[in-house]
């Protein structure tokens, strides 16, 4: 994959991680945005890329609507994962979970002791965390892993 794509992939990634902080909300167009530049900026060179990526969709989109469903995931976040998921072939899901795990528990940590820190005034149940943050720092590591394949 071009350097150029990869670039691209972490800018989108970087905006809607932006966007999550500040609104917790993730845009369509970004995710849009980012499906697209999947299809355009980094085609799948063969017909088993292609599958390949495709079965990424389908094993990253099937566990993200299961969370959505169940109220642990975001539907922005959602959309975002699948989004990301159209640039990687199956065989580096490994990769972007395990980054995905470690960032989400990092960043949860963080959020909890900021709670913790702000007193009992701050309400503890039913808070959000931007979970775009999470998954804008798996693809990162994703993306440092496919360049420095390269």
């Amino acid at each position: 994959m071009s350097p150029l794509a990869l670039a691209a992939f972490c800018l989108l990634l970087a905006l809607a991680a932006a966007s999550d902080i500040a609104r917790y909300r993730i845009p369509n167009p970004l995710c849009v945005a980012l499906a697209v530049g999947a299809l355009i900026l980094a085609f799948p060179h063969d017909l088993s890329e292609g599958l390949s990526r495709g079965a990424s969709l389908l094993l990253i989109g099937g566990a993200a609507l299961g969370l959505y469903l169940g109220g642990l995931l975001g539907g922005g976040d959602a959309k975002l994962l699948m989004a990301a998921a159209l640039w990687m072939p199956v065989q580096s899901l490994p990769a972007f979970l395990t980054a995905l795990a470690v960032a989400g528990g990092v960043q949860a940590g963080v959020v909890l002791a900021a709670r913790a820190a702000a007193g009992p005034d701050l309400p503890r149940r039913g808070a959000r965390m931007p979970y775009g943050v999470s998954i804008a720092a798996a693809g990162f590591v994703w993306a440092l892993l496919q360049w420095s394949a390269a």
